[in-house]
């Protein structure tokens, strides 16, 4: 099958993208890089789109890249939705055959409810809003016949970016600790899980609609941590205070200072089975 794949070379889609060639799959990358097969420019996106088979949309600017200003804000909305609407509507023109994107747990907003499914609704906070619409956003493509899917995505732990690596350096140096209460759930993923659930979306003709990316087992903030000091043999006793994460993140340190307890219920109904489905062996299989 040939995908087109946007956000290839990120953190998540880089690995996606070697598990689609690994699978046999033909990938073609869409990035604004020297060396892709196809640049966001609307006559090269178009040929991309009706060159392949499916498209999965993983692109858009990192949450936690920067404070949330309003200019900030302003790009992670722009840079989700109308990348998504204009995928979704050259799909819908070419008849592609998969329309597959990214969206965020996010969309359900801080919650202390155990057993967040896709069926439970969507807060009314900034990034409950945004990954409202980012999801609405691929409405041409479902009107069009298309089968369209999103995966909600959890806290992703993977070897050269995302949470984990971020936070190596710091237990490494006994430095570790929990962030805030170390209360708040944290709904977590192993990377080849996370992209497991995206080839499993596309090789089932049955799959559609939003399906959490996220393990079947979360944890606390406090049991994370407690859990990695023990994989690395380092002391995890140091707690980043809440106002300290305010100062340095601003609004977007609820993200996370509040968590949400989130269950992959479809994912675990269509029968994938997670090579990780708990946090230990997942941390080992990482720091090894």
């Amino acid at each position: 099958m040939k995908v087109l794949l946007t956000g290839g070379t990120g953190f998540v889609g880089g690995r996606l993208a070697q598990l689609l060639n690994n699978e046999g799959h033909e990938v073609l990358l869409v990035s604004r890089r020297a060396g892709a097969d196809f640049n966001w420019s609307d006559a090269s996106l178009s040929a991309g789109v009706q060159a392949a088979d499916a498209v999965i949309h993983l692109a858009g600017a990192g949450i936690l890249d920067k404070r949330w200003s309003a200019a900030y804000k302003r790009e992670l909305v722009e840079s989700r939705l109308c990348t998504t609407r204009q995928l979704a509507e050259l799909a819908a023109k070419h008849g592609t055959g998969c329309f597959l994107t990214a969206s965020a747990i996010g969309y359900y907003g801080p919650s202390e409810v155990e057993g967040l499914e896709e069926s439970a609704p969507a807060s009314n906070d900034f990034l409950g809003k945004l990954c409202g619409d980012w999801e609405a956003a691929a409405e041409a493509a479902r009107e069009a016949g298309i089968r369209t899917a999103s995966v909600r995505i959890g806290v992703v732990l993977g070897q050269g970016g995302g949470a984990l690596s971020r936070m190596l350096t710091p237990f490494k140096l006994g430095l570790g600790g929990p962030l805030g209460s170390g209360r708040q759930w944290m709904s977590w993923i192993h990377l080849d899980d996370l992209c497991g659930i995206f080839l499993a979306l596309l090789s089932k003709d049955s799959c559609q609609g939003a399906y959490n990316g996220t393990a079947p087992h979360p944890v606390r903030m406090g049991e994370f941590t407690k859990t990695l000091g023990r994989v690395l043999r380092r002391p995890a006793v140091l707690p980043v205070p809440g106002f300290a994460m305010k100062l340095l993140l601003g609004e977007s340190a609820d993200v996370l200072l509040r968590g949400q307890h989130v269950v992959p219920k479809r994912v675990l109904e269509e029968g994938l089975v997670f090579r990780f489905p708990e946090l230990e062996p997942a941390l080992r299989d990482l720091t090894a």
